[in-house]
């Protein structure tokens, strides 16, 4: 056994150049692993940890995260066995989280499937936007009556990941090529018991490569609750880039047949628009908001309020190993690749189901 640890950990180095090493958009990968081997892997993983109320990869976490804290304070091993027990752990983990899920990094981008530039005009985003204001603001006065009222989510957890489900179903119609598996099966969407944690790290939502649960912050706005959960499942789906998973989030919720997660596409993506617009136009921005319903706004603002709350050095500190994470993985903008997908937005032609 010790051999076979001490094999492992020098492994672990050339296994990481190896994969390091690999192309991202991978034709390969996207035909064996993400479109055939992966759906099979996921779909088990689900149906194993599903039906468990709880989140079975937090407690995995925990554990393994007791388990260090006390295989470091244990004086029994010496400095050798320590290395190789450490060593040969990290090897059996990685080499799991690419197998299980992480091979989805190498995959073909959303981009380079349905060939969407990276560039957009201002007057394109401007037009965009002003079409995205047209449409939030009826939805919302069509669900909450008053253009002042702030909206709510009266769906529970589990009604919201019911409809996410059956909004998965909506991807076949949207997408002439079929690049996404999106048969999903197997619901797997957990409140994170890790909620705490994850706020002050200022993230919503997580996957677990090792069970493929899809993790959920429940301390976030309501409001949020909806796109986060859509977000995640796409991530099941085995779209692994930030940017690519808001994508297809966005388009599941927009071709909704529930009217509130319709509301949701369009709030998180008119979010994004007036946010990039602020940084190009001001002036633009300032009057592009005079337009959007007061609901709306406050909306904007409690969210704004909510993560400011839990601002500070945790959330630094992990954005920026997150960001270093995706770089690792071939994301080449980092964590800024979660706004980046506002050019998959403005440039995708999109027939919406009304």
């Amino acid at each position: 056994m010790k051999k076979l640890k001490f094999l492992l950990t020098i492994g672990l180095v050339p296994m990481l150049i190896m994969i390091n090493y690999l192309k991202p958009s991978n034709i390969a990968f996207e035909k064996y692993y993400s479109n055939l081997l992966y759906p099979l892997i996921s779909e088990k993983l689900r149906l194993i940890t599903g039906w468990v109320i709880f989140s079975v990869g937090d407690v995995l976490y925990l554990f393994l995260g007791i388990s260090l804290i006390y295989f470091l304070i244990n004086d029994e091993n010496n400095i050798f066995n320590k290395i190789i027990n450490l060593g040969s752990s990290i090897f059996i983990l990685t080499f799991l989280f690419y197998i299980l899920w992480g091979f989805n990094y190498k995959r073909i981008t959303i981009k380079d499937h349905l060939k969407i530039k990276n560039e957009f005009e201002k007057k394109e985003l401007v037009n965009f936007t002003e079409n995205l204001i047209i449409k939030i603001n009826n939805k919302h006065k069509l669900l909450f009556i008053h253009d002042s009222m702030k909206p709510k989510n009266i769906y529970s957890f589990e009604e919201n990941v019911q409809t996410s489900k059956e909004n998965t179903a909506k991807l076949k119609g949207v997408f002439k090529e079929s690049f996404l598996k999106s048969n999903y099966k197997n619901i797997s969407v957990k409140k994170s018991l890790f909620s705490l944690p994850l706020t002050y790290m200022g993230f919503s939502g997580y996957i677990n490569p090792f069970t493929n649960e899809a993790n959920i912050n429940r301390k976030i706005p309501s409001t949020s609750l909806t796109f986060v959960i859509n977000h995640e499942i796409a991530h099941q789906l085995g779209i692994a880039s930030e940017k690519d998973a808001n994508f297809i989030s966005y388009i599941m919720l927009i071709n909704s047949d529930n009217q509130y997660h319709k509301f949701c596409g369009y709030s998180y993506a008119l979010r994004l628009c007036l946010n990039e617009l602020s940084k190009i136009d001001y002036n633009q921005y300032q009057n592009m908001l005079k337009k959007v319903n007061k609901g709306i706004i406050k909306d904007y603002v409690e969210i704004n309020n909510f993560w400011k709350k839990y601002d500070g050095k945790i959330e630094e500190v992990s954005k920026r190993s997150y960001d270093l994470y995706l770089k690792q993985n071939n994301i080449q903008t980092g964590i800024k690749n979660y706004n980046e997908s506002i050019s998959l937005f403005l440039n995708f032609k999109n027939q919406i189901n009304e």
